[in-house]
């Protein structure tokens, strides 16, 4: 039980209830042999996602090595008959690799020749979805696998299980109320015959989230952990629940239901029987629209531990208390055992969106330390004491209603969902890193988080404020940065690490590449011309290594379509498709041309009324399905550059009278004609913006 990150009410009260903890920091020892997490047992699958139980994202596979990756190739490639490519970690077992899409979809390949076996699409509604649920149902983290299922969940709020040798569907159940803000976009994870599953609240406040456990063989839901307190005036869930609401403040359910959802990470631990729940942050994220006197919010930005079996709470570890910037703690959970003091102990690794690199005890959640894997302006350190972050005056924007502040990270995240890697070899953590400073400032309007930010502030010219991307090796022993290797484009793909001393990672940019896990050297560079955000997964099939990733539209990892112009560039925003790399092979993949802007149906707009409809078009919610700047990343949304005639004819329509929800667009009522009209003269002139440059282009070639 952590105690260091607790409020003094809430510390107390849980002595009452639990076994007090220790609460001594412990100083980490230097780096030394690492012990062995559950091995991969068969080379030719990869059953989990990250590999093992332990979630490394590391393969004792070394027939591909620094030595020889050069001579890495295309052995085939497989289209994926979906816009929106598949972005999860592919899971492989019995020659089959298994992937998702949205809508619950579910793709089975063959791993020698990249055929389709079988495709698994349920039906689909969209009727009476609200805008969390319409939006998830665009996107999808990966699928589990566990005995002779595949699991893959729906983001409008349904999980199912399917035969994984027929793609025939066995159960399902409903995880979350599709007619609340609620929506799913991760994957299932499995563990001890339980499938866990979480959700995501949309970042309104509006609901409060929280986790189940299924059955894996019937579908029977066995327990539900809420991630935070309920209505103060009905009966609590349980007494950490009851404890929990002091955190909150004087009448918080009045002001928000929170949210806090767990919407990615989550970790089973086989040897503990624990489940590691990564939590996101209270909502909305401006605190001034929250209570007053909020303390913690907990279970807000924190790392819970829970019986595995019974879903009791056991421990938590808090990375942020009350947050204002979206500093979701929701990234990936890994499991190791560290040299501490000379005595190896079991620990939990974590590097969430606020910039700091985590080492937590397994068992009982204490403090180790941390530091800053990327440079951060909100916080001057973790206090080594308490494991507290100790803030700046100057990054807390809510305490400056009338002006906006460069933050970074931003709510984007220092690091998001894509897969970090540990390699036991070197004994460092790879974390693919995003640097984007972002302007924000307090907007209660605003739909998504009471806030207006601008994401790509980093690249308007600002010298002190740059964006990019980095690989970042970072040994967890000493909390210090190996080496780090720059990325052209901010969001990167997930990694892969081997006992070939190699680091795998895609690109925004289109780029499958291999690096020396000790060093960083660049070994290997493959033109994939399709933008990678999923980890890549290797295997063992007759004899040979076999690299397999997923790539294509970027946009699919919700991410890349929220930040279109930091994610992937036109030219590698390409179908979906499976790649499967080998040692002497020379395939290539044909190249995409990039989509024409047509001449907008309509004149440009007044600029004036064009940058209100910029305002409108952020505070309710466009830009997290149409892209920045209407720049659609190529998925099944649509990109509003390309609007036709009748689309603006209907706009109206569309947005308040809900022309398309059958489609998947949800409508807003709440817009008035006037915001609707400066929103469209957004779109056109971005829209002008785009088709100008694309022609400017075309001329000096």
């Amino acid at each position: 039980m952590r105690i260091g990150s607790r409020s003094p009410e809430w510390s107390t009260d849980l002595h009452a209830l639990y076994r007090a903890a220790v609460t001594a920091a412990v100083s980490i020892a230097a780096a030394g042999a690492l012990a062995a997490s559950a091995p991969t047992s068969n080379p030719a699958e990869w059953r989990v996602l990250g590999g093992n139980s332990d979630v490394w994202h590391y393969s004792p596979l070394n027939q591909i090595n620094d030595k020889n990756v050069q001579k890495l190739g295309l052995a085939w490639m497989a289209d994926i008959p979906t816009r929106d490519a598949p972005t999860g970690n592919p899971l492989v077992a019995d020659d089959v690799v298994f992937q998702s899409g949205p809508l619950g979809r579910i793709y089975a390949n063959d791993v020698r020749t990249g055929k389709l076996l079988w495709k698994f699409a349920p039906d689909v509604s969209y009727d009476g979805l609200l805008l969390t649920g319409m939006f998830a149902t665009h996107f999808n983290r990966g699928v589990a696998l566990l005995d002779d299922k595949v699991f893959v969940a729906s983001g409008d709020c349904r999980l199912f299980a399917v035969d994984r040798r027929t793609g025939k569907e066995v159960w399902r159940a409903v995880a979350c109320d599709r007619s609340k803000q609620l929506g799913i976009t991760q994957a299932p994870r499995v563990g001890g015959g339980k499938v866990f599953i979480g959700n995501n609240c949309g970042d309104g406040g509006y609901e409060r989230g929280y986790v189940d456990a299924y059955d894996a063989k019937t579908g029977h839901r066995l327990w539900r952990f809420y991630t935070m307190p309920g209505d103060p005036s009905k009966p609590f869930e349980s007494k950490v629940m009851e404890m929990a609401s002091k955190t909150w403040g004087t009448g918080y359910w009045d002001k928000t239901h929170g949210c806090v959802s767990a919407w990615d990470a989550m970790t089973y631990d086989e040897r503990l029987n624990l489940l590691y729940i990564g939590t996101g942050s209270a909502a909305p994220w401006s605190p001034a629209g929250r209570a007053a006197d909020a303390g913690d919010e907990l279970f807000s930005n924190s790392i819970v531990a829970v019986n595995a079996d019974t879903g009791e709470y056991v421990w938590h570890y808090q990375t942020v208390q009350h947050d204002g910037w979206d500093f979701d703690a929701t990234m990936h959970i890994m499991i190791a055992e560290l040299p501490i003091r000379g005595t190896k102990r079991r620990v939990v690794m974590t590097a969430p969106k606020n910039g700091f690199f985590y080492v937590l005890d397994a068992k009982s959640g204490r403090f180790l330390s941390a530091n800053n894997y990327t440079p951060v302006n909100w916080a001057s350190r973790i206090n080594p004491d308490t494991g507290r972050p100790e803030t700046l005056p100057e990054a807390r924007y809510w305490e400056h209603p009338d002006r906006a502040v460069v933050v970074s990270p931003g709510p984007v995240g220092a690091h998001n969902w894509q897969a970090m890697a540990f390699n036991p070899t070197t004994g460092l953590v790879y974390i693919p890193a995003l640097v984007i400073p972002t302007l924000i400032k307090s907007n209660p309007n605003a739909l998504i988080g009471g806030t207006e930010f601008d994401v790509l502030y980093g690249s308007k010219g600002d010298r002190k404020w740059t964006a990019r991307g980095e690989l970042v090796a970072w040994d967890p022993a000493t909390q210090t940065a190996r080496w780090r290797i720059p990325r052209a484009l901010a969001i990167n793909g997930g990694l892969l690490s081997t006992a070939g001393n190699l680091v795998f990672q895609g690109t925004a940019d289109g780029k499958l590449e291999a690096c020396a896990a000790d060093t960083g050297a660049r070994l290997w560079s493959f033109d994939a011309r399709g933008a990678i955000a999923a980890a890549p997964t290797t295997v063992q099939i007759d004899g040979e290594q076999v690299i397999l990733v997923s790539a294509g539209n970027a946009g699919s990892s919700i991410l890349g379509n929220y930040v279109a112009r930091y994610s992937s560039l036109p030219q590698v925003r390409s179908p979906s498709r499976l790649l499967a790399f080998k040692l002497g092979a020379t395939g290539t993949v044909p190249t995409t041309s990039a989509a024409v802007i047509p001449e907008p149906p309509l004149p440009r707009a007044p600029q004036d009324l064009a940058k209100k409809g910029g305002v409108f078009y952020e505070a309710e919610g466009c830009i997290d399905c149409h892209g920045s700047g209407v720049e659609g990343a190529g998925s099944s949304i649509a990109d509003l550059r390309m609007a036709s005639a009748e689309t603006h004819e209907q706009l109206a329509a569309i947005v308040i009278g809900g022309l398309r929800r059958s489609k998947g667009m949800p409508n807003f009522p709440n817009i008035t004609p006037e915001e609707l009209k400066a929103i469209q003269a957004y779109i056109l002139n971005e829209a002008w913006a785009g088709h100008d440059a694309q022609a400017a282009q075309a001329s000096k070639q």
